[in-house]
């Protein structure tokens, strides 16, 4: 029984993974990454993801899940209308100094899942400067 129930739960993963990638989805996001590059830790940043809905029925976002808590989602709650768009925001908290890469899973009414990353570079800052930078031992003036 475990063994029919393995197998069609991947039939299911499978059709769905497959809906996304043959173009059959009636969300299509404009992109599915983006890429912050570096930036100052401590200073939270955001990203929109937009998304159309290219079906012939409203889409309504279930659930949108960032993978960490250090993630915020913010999304379109009302049905998004065919050929309307919507969004999906991601803020990051840039708490910690590093490279990072973070999934944001966004699940409609229907069952589709998407998940979209964020990614980038959190740089420590002393005085206002990169750390990265070089530090004088002495007055380079002098």
């Amino acid at each position: 029984m475990k063994t029919i129930l393995y197998i069609f739960a991947s039939f299911l993963l499978v059709g769905f993974a497959n809906a996304q990638e043959n173009g059959t989805s009636n969300i299509k996001f404009e992109k599915l990454e983006h890429d912050f590059g570096s930036q100052p830790q401590g200073k939270p940043v955001t990203y929109e993801f937009k998304f159309t809905n290219v079906g012939k029925t409203a889409i309504e976002l279930e659930n949108v899940k960032a993978s960490c808590g250090c993630t915020t989602p913010i999304w379109t709650k009302d049905p998004v209308a065919p050929g309307e768009t919507g969004v999906v925001k991601a803020q990051y908290n840039m708490a910690r100094s590093g490279s990072f890469r973070k999934s944001i899973t966004v699940t409609t009414k229907d069952g589709e899942n998407i998940v979209l990353y964020i990614s980038g570079n959190a740089v420590e800052q002393t005085n206002g400067v990169e750390e990265s930078e070089p530090k004088f031992l002495t007055d380079p003036n002098k």
